[in-house]
């Protein structure tokens, strides 16, 4: 399993890279310029293309369906992702006073429960006998047992 994992992984950064090599050109021109380029379909250059289906054909058919489970897997975290962003943009500011007073009321309950424990937790380590009355009580039964010969 690790090893299908690495080949997938080493896959797809060698298509990346051929696809970085032909895509950016020289690299000049202004910001913008490359925001553009960087921004644009990749599939617009018809000789990337051919490489790419080139570096395709050589792979293993596990190595394709790998990409293209990442490629639905990384679409659907995208819409997921815009989805909560239109919800955020959405939310009115008397939403967001509701949902920190619900977590502030959380985190009170939370810190009432961890004082609980602790205090339970030390009820029980009081009511715990000690090393020594451990120890005490240890040779005491060794003691009652020589005395009755049981040993």
């Amino acid at each position: 399993m690790k090893t299908k994992i690495m080949i997938m992984t080493v896959a797809a950064l060698a298509m990346v890279g051929v696809a970085n090599a032909k895509g950016t050109g020289d690299g000049s021109g202004s910001g913008k310029d490359q925001v553009k380029q960087r921004d644009q379909l990749q599939t617009s250059d018809k000789t990337l293309e051919q490489e790419r289906s080139k570096v395709k054909e050589c792979l293993p058919d596990e190595v394709k369906e790998a990409v293209k489970e990442m490629a639905q897997t990384r679409e659907q975290y995208q819409q997921k992702l815009q989805e909560k962003k239109q919800e955020l943009a959405e939310c009115s500011s008397e939403e967001c006073d509701q949902l920190r007073e619900q977590l502030k009321e959380q985190l009170k309950e939370q810190t009432c429960e961890r004082q609980q424990i602790r205090q339970r937790l030390q009820e029980m380590r009081d009511e715990l006998p000690t090393h020594e009355e451990v120890m005490e009580q240890a040779q005491e039964q060794v003691q009652d047992r020589v005395r009755r010969g049981d040993d």
